[in-house]
């Protein structure tokens, strides 16, 4: 019986992971669940799984305490977090943001499974992530794809990992067109659903930037050695390149159950319970060259990768700042934060 802490777990990988547990009730107990806030949502699942602790970083009001399930204990923040991860032998970190650096730095020092889905903590954690890679299973759909790829090569023939980015909601748009975009523009992801927050990175392929320092970190491999491709239709989820000229590809529809499944049970696979596809129905494929002069995230991901120390945890928290503020509605956050990293790498060069 695998024992499952779920942190973030109203948000939509969550949430998703959840749905993946109930198909699997005789192999999977629901140790923890942590959230933000003390939600009707919370409250639901806590009901439904009888977990032995549910944690918030909001006090909860007196009427939401009362209606926990006989059994459930409620503790608040770090402590309930240390907790949670304590009862747990596997910890899904779907915690959004910067937010899910604490749990992930707390899960690896436990020696705990961690099931990686915040990308910001394995960016952020660099070398303490290479130190604990052997305990990280990536549930990213594209580092899960190569997670798995990987495992059936020799490192030695790898040219090239390819992540593959959908382009979001403005593939087809011009800068001066991005530029005027608003918050309802580029929630609106053509493939995907996710939270607010990684939905509009990647509409600006932020998301993509961050994934190749994920990658760097997760597989050892330099920057120089990973691509981002555009594959509109987010069937291909992951590719290797070889040096005899071969292409690995791992595909599959555009689920996040398929990945979530895989690291809840690895190195077991079970079968898929949400209704299986024929491999036509993943037709067409296609793969276009990413515009890096209107994805700038991409450039600014590889200086901050390239520079590694302070500059990395800089471009995380400017990027969660603009997000931020972009959701607020103040467009011109985005030209704000590159123009602070891009004042940053200047002053930088000064002092070299």
């Amino acid at each position: 019986m695998i024992k499952l802490a779920v942190l973030g777990s109203t948000g939509s990988v969550g949430t998703q992971t959840l749905e993946v547990v109930e198909k699997f009730p005789d192999e999977i107990e629901v140790v923890a669940l942590l959230a933000k806030r003390a939600s009707e949502k919370l409250l639901d699942q806590a009901i439904r799984y009888r977990p032995p602790i549910v944690v918030t970083y909001e006090e909860p009001s007196r009427e939401w305490l009362s209606s926990l399930p006989e059994g459930t204990e409620y503790m608040f923040g770090d402590e309930g977090l240390r907790k949670a991860i304590s009862l747990a032998d596997r910890v899904m970190n779907a915690v959004s943001g910067i937010h899910g650096i604490k749990p992930a730095y707390y899960a690896l020092k436990e020696k705990k499974t961690l099931l990686a889905s915040n990308k910001e903590s394995i960016v952020c954690l660099g070398d303490f992530v290479r130190e604990n890679r052997d305990r990280i299973i990536p549930v990213d759909s594209e580092h899960n794809a190569l997670f798995q790829l990987l495992e059936g090569v020799r490192r030695e023939d790898i040219r090239f990992l390819y992540l593959t980015a959908s382009g979001g909601p403005f593939r087809k748009w011009s800068l001066d067109e991005m530029k005027k975009a608003t918050p309802e523009d580029a929630l609106k992801h053509p493939n995907w659903n996710m939270g607010a927050k990684i939905t509009i990175d990647s509409a600006t392929l932020m998301n993509k930037g961050f994934e190749m320092l994920e990658a760097m970190n997760l597989f050892d491999v330099e920057l120089s050695r990973i691509k981002v491709v555009i594959h509109p239709q987010s069937v291909v989820h992951g590719v290797l390149e070889l040096k005899d000229g071969s292409f690995f590809l791992h595909a599959g529809k555009t689920d996040m159950r398929i990945p979530i499944m895989h690291a809840l049970f690895y190195p077991e696979r079970k079968e898929y319970p949400f209704g299986r596809v024929d491999l036509t129905f993943l037709s067409p494929v296609e793969f276009e060259p990413v515009d890096e002069e209107k994805f700038r995230s991409l450039y600014l991901a590889r200086w901050a990768g390239e520079m590694r120390g302070v500059y990395i945890p800089v471009l995380v928290g400017a990027d969660e700042e603009a997000v931020s503020l972009f959701l607020e509605g103040i467009l011109e956050a985005i030209e704000w934060a590159r123009r602070k990293v891009r004042k940053i790498y200047e002053e930088s060069l000064l002092k070299t």
